[in-house]
């Protein structure tokens, strides 16, 4: 029994020497012999099964070999069946918005008087002074903001501005009592009639330069109208392509446009005499044919010296003068009923007669009827358009 258990100690190589006990007698034997069981187990439980010398040694555990399962491969299992069309479909359209800001016209202009100062003028003269008052008010109407300056187709003013008042605004105390001074001449002057060269002198230095009687007349920014009132034509030396060129160049390159030349004068071809003063000696009014070739040059109004009313003529000068905007065009083409307008911040309506309205056919909005936007205002217009 006690070898046999000695044994099984060797056996598992787990006791080391001073585990091992070695019975010398019989009596020790017997005596141990209830402790073996119960001390061995503590010894198996102090020593290391897998170690040596108590543990010191490496640990070499006892490992199991894995257990493999076998891998079963299949094919893959696809849904060959037919799927469904997939339709693409153009994401919503949003529609943008435009706005174009645009600037209205300063409304300036210069309007210079060529009054014919010899004595068969005096009735005309007068007819011009009382249809002066309708001129003005059609300006005003117009919204233009004007000044005005006479001078006589005589070389004895050399183009100056006649009068004390020499230069009518709006601003102006009783403007016709100052334009009636100011067309009222003397008896006696010379008859050699320069219309033509004494507009050049008017607007020309140095009548027009600083401490000079013309200075201040001409604005950098105005528009330039010359109107000419007599009976006679021209005898200025020089072609009428020659003073339409100089007169055109006034306002600069590229503002030819703000240049105009009327003439209210004898009717071509063969002249015309004024209502009344038939048979009168010297009535007859010379055809005004250099004055209406610049006037024609330059998109002038030209008139009859022998209406009995020069205010027909006078409206359509002051119309033409007006340069203020109607048209305003839009950038983009905009989307049926999206246009707004304001002018300043403040909304017009759509309106034929006090409002604007949208023309296709120019792709603008137009101010047709009584409403102008004013001198010098932001018009702006805003509207959606269709993204191509």
């Amino acid at each position: 029994m006690e070898r046999n258990g000695l044994n099984e100690w060797k056996r598992l190589g787990a006791a080391p020497k001073a585990c091992m006990w070695k019975a010398t007698s019989t009596k020790v034997r017997g005596e141990m012999r209830g402790l073996l069981t119960g001390f061995g187990l503590l010894v198996l439980a102090a020593c290391d099964p897998v170690g040596r010398e108590n543990g010191r040694g490496s640990a070499v555990p006892d490992v199991a070999p894995p257990i493999l399962s076998p891998v079963e491969i299949k094919p893959p299992n696809i849904d060959r069946s037919p799927v469904g069309r997939v339709t693409l479909i153009d994401p919503p359209r949003v529609d943008s918005i435009q706005i174009d800001d645009l600037k209205q016209s300063d409304g300036v202009v210069d309007i210079l008087w060529v009054v014919d100062d010899s004595g068969s003028m005096t009735n005309e003269r007068r007819t011009l002074v009382g249809n002066f008052d309708r001129f003005v008010q059609e300006l005003l109407a117009l919204q233009v903001d004007f000044q005005m300056g006479v001078t006589s187709i005589v070389a004895v003013d050399g183009g100056r501005l006649r009068g004390t008042t020499k230069i009518i605004t709006k601003l102006t105390p009783n403007p016709r009592q100052v334009f009636e001074t100011n067309t009222t001449f003397p008896t006696s002057r010379s008859r050699w009639e320069q219309g033509l060269r004494m507009t050049q002198l008017a607007l020309t230095t140095p009548n027009i330069s600083p401490g000079q009687p013309n200075a201040g007349f001409l604005r950098p920014s105005a528009a330039l109208a010359i109107i000419v009132v007599t009976n006679e034509d021209d005898s200025s030396f020089g072609t009428t392509d020659y003073y339409a060129r100089v007169f055109r160049g006034l306002k600069g390159k590229g503002n030819e446009n703000l240049l105009s030349f009327s003439v209210i004068g004898g009717t071509i071809p063969n002249g015309c005499v004024p209502p009344g003063e038939t048979g009168l000696y010297g009535s007859t009014a010379d055809p005004s044919v250099r004055y209406a070739e610049v006037a024609t040059k330059t998109g002038g109004i030209i008139g009859s010296i022998c209406d009995a009313s020069f205010e027909q003529t006078l409206i359509r000068i002051a119309q033409a003068l007006n340069t203020l905007k109607r048209v305003f065009p839009l950038t983009l083409p905009p989307i049926a009923n999206s246009i707004s307008v304001t002018v300043n911040g403040v909304a017009v309506a759509a309106d034929l007669v006090n409002g604007w309205q949208y023309r296709a056919d120019t792709n603008s909005v137009v101010f047709l009827g009584n409403y102008v936007p004013p001198p010098g205002s932001t018009v702006r217009l805003r509207y959606a358009y269709a993204r191509p």
